[in-house]
């Protein structure tokens, strides 16, 4: 009998669960032990094989990797496991950050942040947006569950599923960005370019300073 290969990833908790498959954080052991967040997606297999969905999210991350911009989640690993005749299994391996803003400000108590900080947030969240932009990607799903807040207050914009490359007057799909973060573009199913991510920043924004 062949011996199993060693296993490279030490499970610790599951911190997530998305639309694909959950997150979990974990160790690397092959590199020191630090700690990484684990997406584990399962995908029923089909003629068509990995949903586009993943694939965007993929793509566009290891295009971004490059430049390793400190505002913008890092993708260290793309590992593809056993597959069956049913399922693909697919183990994205992003940098571990806490938590998101959602959950950040969740800890925060009335009368909210002070305006240094909410200035500290928000530039870094323009600075990671910028630099899509200026590569002609457009998230189109901002919200506080997809932007991540380190302990020590580094901001990074994460899940890439509904990115695009954007150039002028391009047909974009009209079903985008989480309900309350939509554009009155997107709404109204008119044309819309890279400014609907301006604008769900605006309404994150304004969550940040309310709170709610």
């Amino acid at each position: 009998m062949e011996n199993s290969p060693p296993v490279r990833y030490e499970l610790i908790a599951e911190i997530g669960e998305g639309a694909y498959g959950k997150v979990y954080k974990a160790r690397d052991l092959e590199n020191n032990g630090r700690f990484v967040a684990l997406k584990r997606i399962e995908i029923p297999r089909t003629q068509e094989g990995i949903p586009f969905i993943v694939i965007r999210e993929v793509a566009w991350l290891k295009q971004l990797e490059v430049f390793d911009h400190p505002n913008v989640i890092r993708l260290f690993n793309v590992d593809l496991g056993a597959q069956t005749d049913q399922l693909m299994k697919l183990t994205l391996v992003f940098e571990l950050i806490e938590q998101d803003l959602s959950t950040f400000l969740t800890k925060v108590h009335k009368p909210g942040l002070p305006h240094n900080k909410v200035k500290d947030i928000m530039v870094q969240l323009f600075r990671g947006l910028d630099f899509l932009h200026s590569n002609r990607v457009v998230h189109r799903d901002l919200k506080p569950q997809n932007i991540l807040v380190s302990n020590s207050g580094q901001v990074k914009l994460a899940d890439f599923g509904l990115a695009r490359v954007y150039s002028f007057n391009m047909a974009l799909t009209p079903v985008v960005v989480t309900l309350w973060y939509r554009a009155p573009e997107v709404l109204l199913y008119s044309r819309y370019t890279a400014a609907v991510d301006i604008w769900s920043v605006g309404c994150i924004f304004a969550e940040i300073l309310q709170l709610q």
